[in-house]
């Protein structure tokens, strides 16, 4: 997906065509997925969602599967690097500040079908996996064609 969604903001989300919305689905099989989630959000309340989803998807190793502690500290270092004021993002991370948001992207998720990830709902349709740029915009293309 890192190397399709520029295609697809290019193409689509910049010429206006496309109105992209991104919800959270942190997989519960995902160890410390959930709580990568609150740290992507912690850090958009500093203006940097963007940046920290995308570090936390590369780093996706270096946290995943490691003890909830320890993954807190990987995201900490990760806000640092952003440069972050660190206290606001550990307070922010701390008291799940997002954690009803999250459940709740989890929520329509489910009850637009969403299983896994990456999925897409475009136009109501239910795209799900991680498919290249070509394959996707097939579906974009056959949807707005659809559009008065």
């Amino acid at each position: 997906m890192l190397q399709t969604w520029p295609q697809l903001k290019e193409a689509y989300v910049n010429t206006g065509q496309v109105y992209y919305v991104f919800r959270d689905f942190p997989l519960p099989s995902h160890s410390n997925a959930h709580k990568a989630a609150e740290a992507a959000r912690c850090a958009g309340a500093q203006g940097v969602f963007w940046e920290m989803h995308d570090r936390l998807f590369e780093g996706q190793g270096e946290w995943s599967q490691r003890y909830p502690e320890n993954a807190y500290k990987v995201f900490v270092r990760y806000a640092t690097s952003l440069g972050l004021d660190v206290a606001v993002f550990e307070e922010c991370l701390q008291s799940g500040a997002f954690a009803e948001q999250i459940a709740g992207d989890i929520q329509a998720g489910q009850e637009a079908g969403v299983r896994g990830t990456p999925s897409f709902l475009i136009n109501g349709r239910l795209v799900s996996g991680a498919y290249p740029f070509e394959d996707l915009e097939r579906v974009i293309e056959l949807e707005l064609a659809k559009q008065p």
